[in-house]
């Protein structure tokens, strides 16, 4: 499973950020931020883009 570059949006105002997106199994995957986020916080959403297209999003279940 191969890590896929992205952006990723985490709040509805806040801007796409750049992070890698790391498959698992079972629907799960890890997103590792470009840089360090401030406040990400289980429950809430967060979406996938790959340029000006989504390609997926999630709840957040961790942040570490």
């Amino acid at each position: 499973n191969n890590p896929i570059d992205i952006e990723v949006k985490i709040r509805y105002n806040s801007p796409e950020v750049k992070a890698k997106l790391i498959p698992f199994t079972d629907h799960k995957f890890k997103v590792l931020f470009e840089e360090k986020q401030r406040a990400v916080t289980p429950g809430q959403s967060a979406v996938f883009y790959k340029g000006d297209l989504v390609i997926g999003g999630g709840i957040i279940k961790n942040s570490f």
